[in-house]
Formats: C-alpha cells, structure tokens, sequence
C-alpha cells in the first residue's frame, strides 16, 4: 500500500475468497496465484483495477510427468501496455530436468516449452523470483548427493534456460539467508545473510574473462540490530522497485534500502515466511484511492 496521503484502502488488497489460492509472486501492480486443485490453475490479479483473469496451465505441464515449482508475473512494457506475461519453470518427477515457458496475455497463448538437464536436489523450492534484465532468476538447489545453490535464469527474449551456480563454500543451508539481487551494473547477483552482517555478491569477468563470483561489498546492520530484538536476521524478500530487502528480526518486519542503508518497520508481527512486496502507481483522476473502485 502506498504512504499516506495517497493510501489505497486495505481492502482492496484482500486475499480472493478461496483457501486454495497461494501467491506465487507479484510484480508490476499485479499479483499471480496458484489455485491448487484436481484441474491446477492459476489467476492474475490486478488489486487497483479490481480485475483479475484465469490461466489454465499448458498441457505439458499439466501432467504426471511435470511438477510445477513455480512462476512470475510482470509486464513486458510497463506504464505502455495492459498486456502481462506469466513464465511457470517445472521439474520432471526423476528430478533430472527443468522446464519452462511463457504465457502473453496478447496472444492468449503459452509458448513452446523449454528444458534444460540439470540434477536438482529433492529440496527443490524455489524462491519468488528476481527480474534482472530481461530474464527472471530463481534460487534452486542442485546435486542430490551434496546440495548447492544455484540460480535458474529464464531469459524471456530467447525463452531459453540456464543455470549459474552459487560459490561452493555457501552451503545450501537455509532458505531464507540468501536472495538474487541485480548488482549495481544491473546483471547478476545475490546477497548473503548472516545474523547482521550481509555480503553482497556480483559477477565480474575473470583474467581470462570468465565470469565468477565476486563480493561487491559487505553490509552491517549496526544501526538495525540497535534497534531491534533478536540475535539474527532473516530475508524474507526483496523489493526490486526500491532495490531494497525485507528481513525478519524478532521484532517485525523491516525493509532496508540497500543503497543508503535506511530501513523502515513495516509490521511487527513476527512471521517467519516469505513476503511479496506490492508496488502500483495509477493516475490521480482514477479515485483509486477512494471507495471499492470496481467490480
């Protein structure tokens, strides 16, 4: 929601009435649900127009031999467009491959579908994804036998998959300690907690100019921990608007703006889960701010 005096009533972002829905990501002033049921589905809403539309999921995916692990929404040309496109990536059950394809609400279409071999740990729950560039990036974990983290990339110009590996020595430990972040060049990169010190990471060509890990800078939360209870923190999301990350001490919720290392609380219910920051901008004539605005 905005900051007042331009506050959208709360209402207008309650949940859809179902207990089946579970968001999946949210980007662009809009928000992608996954409806769980015999017939899988998924719905694109848009709270600020009060509209939202069904997509059924492709046939390919839709099937024994698939599971879907995730998705994201965004808009391919923002503030130009009312069009959306909606990406799903999936795993084969042997967990041997991934998957891949995008939805255009222009054409009404889900394009071809994309696979890629890759050896996936059985724990393989992505994160909400990440846009960088033009290519939207999850955090898996690979290898079976000794699990690691990498970062599945579906470039959305070639619809095609690929797959970078974190540094080895960053265990695939817990989930929510690490989370892709663009670097400051605007290509490759993640941040890695670790109770209130964070390192940020990017990719830099090598003397033979291959591209490896690097740490950018690293980050204290002095001015945070002083103010908040708990010994440790958690990232619980990222806002790419902002560029800024949403941590969970014991106190609440708190997004900190990466660049100036401002930070805000945002909640003090402590829920230890993933957060979906929401961010729209609508013009002033629209009365969005007032009233249900919509069906």
């Amino acid at each position: 929601m905005l900051d007042p005096p331009d506050r959208i009533p709360g209402a207008r972002f309650s949940m859809p009435p179902h207990k089946r829905n579970i968001i999946i990501d949210c980007r662009h002033g809009l928000v992608l649900f996954r409806r769980q049921r015999r017939s899988q589905s998924l719905f694109v809403w848009e709270p600020v127009a009060r509209e939202k539309r069904r997509l059924s999921f492709p046939p390919e995916l839709d099937n024994s031999e698939m599971y879907i692990i995730n998705g994201a929404v965004l808009r391919p040309a923002r503030g130009r467009s009312s069009h959306f496109q909606v990406a799903l990536i999936a795993k084969g059950k042997e967990n041997t491959r991934v998957a891949g394809c995008l939805f255009s609400s222009e054409t009404g279409l889900w394009s071809n579908i994309k696979t890629l071999q890759l050896d996936l740990s059985n724990r393989c729950t992505p994160q909400p994804s990440t846009l960088i560039g033009n290519s939207l990036c999850w955090l898996i974990a690979v290898h079976r036998d000794h699990p690691q983290y990498a970062i599945l990339e579906f470039d959305l110009d070639r619809q095609s998959l690929a797959v970078t590996e974190l540094p080895p020595h960053l265990e695939a430990g817990y989930d929510q300690l690490r989370i892709i972040t663009p670097g400051e060049d605007g290509g490759l990169g993640f941040i890695h907690l670790s109770h209130f010190r964070a390192q940020i990471w990017k990719r830099k060509p090598d003397c033979d100019g291959l591209a490896v890990w690097v740490i950018d800078r690293a980050i204290e939360f002095k001015e945070l921990r002083s103010n908040c209870k708990g010994y440790s923190l958690t990232l619980v999301g990222f806002a790419e608007e902002s560029n800024a990350i949403l941590v969970l001490p014991a106190s609440g919720v708190f997004m900190v703006y990466l660049q100036s290392m401002e930070f805000k609380k945002l909640s003090k219910l402590w829920v230890c889960c993933l957060y979906y920051p929401f961010a729209s901008f609508y013009p002033a004539a629209t009365g969005a701010g007032h009233g249900d605005g919509g069906r």
